[in-house]
C-alpha cells in the first residue's frame, strides 16, 4: 500500500492547484471552504471564498452575524439558506463548546452539528495533519473503479492504514483531485492516472 500512497502524493504534488482555501489553512478556514464547496463548483467558490472569510474571519464573527448577513454573503453560491443555517449551527457549537476555536481531531469534529464524516476528515487531515481519510464522492468513485470498494465505511476502512502520516493532506487532496480531473464520472482519462497499475478497471480494459 506504500506504493499506492506514493503514487497519489506524487501525482498531487505535480498537479497541485493553489485554490484560496488551500493557502493559509486553519481548521476554521478549511471547515468554511468545505461547506461552501458542497454541491458547488470550485471556480465559483474560488471567487466567493476570499470575500467570505474576510467578512467572517473566525467562528466568533460567524456566530455574531445575523442570518440575513450570512445569506447575503452566500447568495452568489446558491443554496444560501441551507448553507447559512449550517454555518450558523457550526459556529454556535464552536463558540459554545470549544471556546471559539474549531478543534482538531476527527472524533471531536464529528461531535459538532453539521459536520459529517467527510468534513471531519477534511479538516483533520488538511488543517491538522491527522492521518485520517477524507472520503467524498470523487474518492468513492476512484476506489470503486480501482479496487471494487463500495460505500463510505468500506472506503474508510481501506484507506485508514494507507493515509501516509507525513502527507495526509496531499494524499487526500490527491484522491479527490484524481476523481475530479482524471477518474471523471464520464470519459475517465485512464492513461493519465497514476493508479493505473493498481486499477482493476484498467486491467479489464487494457486499451483505455
Amino acid at each position: 500500500m506504500g506504493s499506492l500512497a506514493e503514487a497519489v502524493v506524487g501525482w498531487e504534488e505535480a498537479h497541485w492547484v493553489p485554490y484560496p482555501w488551500r493557502v493559509g489553512r486553519t481548521p476554521y478556514r478549511v471547515l468554511v471552504a468545505e461547506v461552501l464547496l458542497q454541491r458547488t463548483g470550485r471556480r465559483a467558490v474560488a471567487r466567493a471564498y476570499p470575500g467570505f472569510v474576510a467578512a467572517f474571519p473566525d467562528a466568533r464573527s460567524l456566530h455574531a452575524a445575523g442570518p440575513g448577513d450570512l445569506e447575503a454573503a452566500l447568495r452568489p453560491l446558491g443554496l444560501y439558506r441551507r448553507r447559512a443555517a449550517r454555518l450558523g449551527a457550526i459556529a454556535a457549537a464552536v463558540v459554545g463548546e470549544h471556546g471559539g476555536e474549531v478543534p482538531c481531531g476527527r472524533g471531536v469534529l464529528l461531535g459538532i452539528p453539521g459536520v459529517g464524516p467527510y468534513t471531519a476528515g477534511a479538516v483533520a487531515s488538511f488543517a491538522c495533519g491527522e492521518a485520517v481519510p477524507a472520503v467524498d464522492s470523487n474518492v468513492l468513485r476512484v476506489l470503486y473503479r480501482a479496487f471494487g470498494i463500495r460505500g463510505r465505511r468500506a472506503a474508510e476502512r481501506f484507506l485508514g492504514p494507507v493515509v501516509p502520516p507525513g502527507h495526509p493532506d496531499l494524499f487526500n487532496y490527491g484522491l479527490i483531485d484524481l476523481g475530479a480531473a482524471v477518474c471523471a464520472p464520464r470519459r475517465p482519462s485512464c492513461g493519465a492516472c497514476p493508479l493505473r497499475p493498481h486499477c482493476r478497471t484498467a486491467r479489464a480494459s487494457p486499451g483505455t
